[in-house]
């Protein structure tokens, strides 16, 4: 950071939108992410694709996208638990290799010529178990890779390379999956968590103590994450928003293979619409970590909302595929707004010896809002249609974008809170 003169006083410049990218632990584990996500959008699109070519059913691909789901969301106080009393980075190797097993499963199954629906919703159970034990230690392991004055940028741009291989992984694994098959995409999975792996080893992280001497009780300290959550508006209006994120937003990203096959009847349509929300995201993380420096978080996350809903209208009522395309897009840029906007919020506010439990708290609400919406989402399709329920959840997020402005509940996200880091032992630069 730069020291700027005003008036012949000093004070410290925000960090830029890339400031991040000045720590080698960050660039390390930013690099081998965006292989290792675009790995995992492999598999992604290929199980919609499974179940929707075995069943012709929108409700079954939102069951399986349940099945998965749900037990990320279960599993999240354990979760939470563990990376709050033991090394993060240790954590994540351990998880990191369980997700690669279960892709492995996948890989068994096809080549073995399983083919029944239930089959896959049983692995995706599996699968969604092994991510839930990842997610809140990956969460509050960015927060070991910078100092916290540079967590937005951090935030931003660790949403930036999901979206990344949200722009790659579709399109290359709508190639592999076309030329040689479903099972070699789940391979693609499998094998790209080595790369997280080898950079979760190499990287060089600041030692920090965790106190693990007490028994551990994950639904007491989750309750206990829950009471500090309330006692915080900044907090417990990330935790809320996100459940409209969820149920209307992601879910529907996730939904649009029936945009896709049942409007506009276009062969690989899935990959390219979630192409089309990864390259929104790209174009706006710069954007959002810039803003992010000038404008309040409030106002971001008011206007995400408002454009979330309006890209999601959009897609319903687009009249062709293109203008579909650019619905995702718009959906793409508004959800890393808001989902950096909330991250950010609750990292700034949060003490470190509850950052994971708190964390895991934001995720488990986000991930059991978003199979409960794709569950939600996909009977409606059956019984009133895509266009229909597209419709519907893009003016439900308009309003909730309304009524939590209207309330005044988003200023609690421009608190930075009074946490301060855990001592460590060494520096990242």
């Amino acid at each position: 950071m730069r020291q700027v003169t005003d008036a012949g006083q000093h004070h410290i410049a925000p960090p830029g939108a890339f400031a991040a990218f000045r720590y080698p632990a960050f660039r390390q584990i930013w690099a081998a992410a965006v292989f290792s996500n675009t790995g995992r959008f492999f598999q992604n699109l290929a199980i919609p694709i499974v179940i929707y070519d075995l069943t012709d059913s929108a409700a079954w691909a939102g069951f399986v996208g349940f099945c998965q789901l749900l037990p990320t969301a279960i599993l999240g106080p354990l979760a939470g638990a563990i990376a709050d009393r033991y090394q993060r980075r240790q954590i994540l190797i351990v998880t990191q290799a369980l997700q690669a097993l279960a892709s492995l499963l996948f890989v068994a199954m096809w080549f073995s010529g399983i083919r029944s629906p239930g089959a896959y919703a049983a692995a995706s159970v599996i699968a969604g178990a092994a991510a839930g034990l990842n997610l809140p230690a990956w969460q509050a392991f960015v927060s070991e890779l910078v100092p916290r004055d540079t967590l937005m940028s951090a935030i931003t741009l660790n949403s930036a390379q999901f979206n990344l291989a949200r722009l790659l992984g579709p399109l290359l694994a709508a190639v592999v999956i076309g030329v040689w098959g479903p099972g070699w995409a789940f391979l693609v999975n499998a094998i790209s968590f080595s790369s997280m792996i080898f950079a979760l080893i190499a990287v060089k992280v600041p030692h920090i103590e965790r106190d693990n001497s007490t028994k551990m009780r994950p639904w007491r300290e989750f309750r206990e994450a829950i009471a500090y959550s309330r006692a915080r508006p900044g907090i417990i209006t990330a935790i809320g928003t996100v459940l409209f994120i969820g149920f209307f937003g992601l879910a529907s990203q996730q939904m649009s293979i029936a945009l896709a096959e049942e409007v506009f009847h276009v062969d690989e349509g899935l990959a390219y619409l979630l192409t089309a929300a990864g390259a929104g995201a790209v174009i706006a993380s710069p954007l959002v970590a810039i803003v992010a420096r000038r404008i309040p978080r409030s106002v971001i996350q008011q206007w995400a909302l408002l454009i979330y809903g309006a890209g999601i209208t959009l897609a319903g009522l687009a009249p062709t595929f293109l203008i579909a395309l650019l619905g995702l897009f718009v959906m793409g840029m508004a959800h890393i707004a808001s989902a950096s906007t909330l991250n950010t919020s609750i990292q700034m506010q949060v003490d470190e010896s509850l950052r994971a439990k708190v964390l895991a708290l934001y995720i488990t609400a986000l991930l059991l809002a978003n199979p409960l919406g794709q569950l939600t989402l996909g009977q409606l399709i059956e019984r009133v249609g895509p266009r229909e329920t597209f419709i519907g959840s893009g003016l439900t997020l308009v309003a909730a974008a309304v009524l939590l402005t209207a309330t005044g509940k988003l200023h609690g996200l421009d608190d930075d809170g009074d946490y301060q880091p855990a001592s460590s032992s060494s520096s990242l630069r």
